[in-house]
């Protein structure tokens, strides 16, 4: 079972389609959830929302009275002549990512928040700094959907460390979550700040914590275990089921308990953590192997 989300997640990048992943999703047998239905777009609810959608001119509107972090539509979304990357606006001429996958006829959107969606053509990327890296397909799989920038245009910043306020935004735009008000860390400015919606997003959701109460610390580095433990959370939110797999190589995580261990469990499981004779849980993780662990996860619950 392992490795089965890297080896489809590279084929994807020579032009095949992902092939639908293996586990059952919330959405499974769309047919029984309240829907409705457009030319080239159906969408989706599990929990008895009222639905407004339409399209116009390569625009795919969504609109319903129930839609949030918890309660998400799901949008099914025919190709039918559009190519390029799926993207939602948050404003006029501002689009961020959405988290979808791709079926070959069709994408399979999940959207937390009423959206406009519409089709856009990647920038072009070439980052010098993956030429040898074996990050280097799963940095140009986020690149190309807008969820992660480079540090330069030309270069990425591989081997770089990850801030905790750089980690809830990749997350937040990863899984498309709708950005929260923020108001009890002090280190954050809600109205100013570029990450403070992201922070409340993921801390609402339980899957990040402050360093205390009242400080979160934006600055502070992430750990290998603490990226884990987060990426594991989020997994748990958005309703990913993992089957049973085998004990941990890794000689360092013998102590492993409760959350950390079924965690690293899943995500070894997936392939979303390398091969080695320690996983180094204390060290703080780079933005390849970040960028490995996101995709491999966002793949298996059906949202790449």
């Amino acid at each position: 079972m392992k490795g089965i989300f890297q080896k489809s997640l590279m084929v994807a990048l020579i032009g095949a389609s992902l092939a639908t992943p293996l586990q059952a999703y919330a959405y499974q047998e769309p047919t029984n959830y309240v829907h409705m239905k457009t030319e080239n777009m159906t969408v989706y609810s599990a929990y008895g929302a009222k639905i407004a959608a339409a399209e116009k001119q390569g625009t795919f509107s969504v609109k319903a009275n129930v839609v949030n972090n918890r309660q998400p539509l799901e949008v099914e979304i025919f190709k039918n002549g559009h190519s390029g990357v799926l993207k939602q606006m948050v404003k006029k001429g501002v689009m961020e990512p959405v988290a979808y996958r791709d079926e070959g006829d069709r994408l399979v959107a999940t959207i937390h928040n009423n959206a406009e969606l519409k089709f856009e053509y990647p920038a072009q990327i070439y980052f010098r700094d993956l030429a040898k890296s074996e990050y280097s397909s799963y940095v140009t799989t986020l690149a190309e959907r807008g969820i992660v920038q480079g540090r330069t245009s030309d270069n990425f910043g591989v081997n770089d460390s990850l801030t905790r306020a750089q980690f809830s935004v990749l997350i937040v735009r990863a899984f498309s979550f709708q950005q929260e008000p923020l108001t009890q860390f002090k280190d954050i400015d809600a109205k100013k700040s570029w990450f403070g919606g992201h922070v409340g997003a993921l801390h609402s959701l339980g899957i990040i914590n402050g360093k205390s109460p009242n400080i979160f610390d934006p600055n502070g580095k992430i750990t290998r275990q603490q990226a884990i433990l987060m990426i594991g959370r989020t997994l748990d939110v958005v309703d990913f089921i993992p089957e049973e797999y085998e004990g941990l190589p890794y000689q360092d995580s013998n102590d492993f308990q409760d959350e950390l261990l079924r965690f690293t469990q899943t995500l070894y499981g997936i392939g979303a953590l390398d091969d080695n004779t320690n996983l180094l849980p204390n060290q703080y993780i780079t933005r390849g192997q970040f960028a490995k662990m996101l995709a491999v996860s966002l793949e298996a619950a059906g949202r790449l």
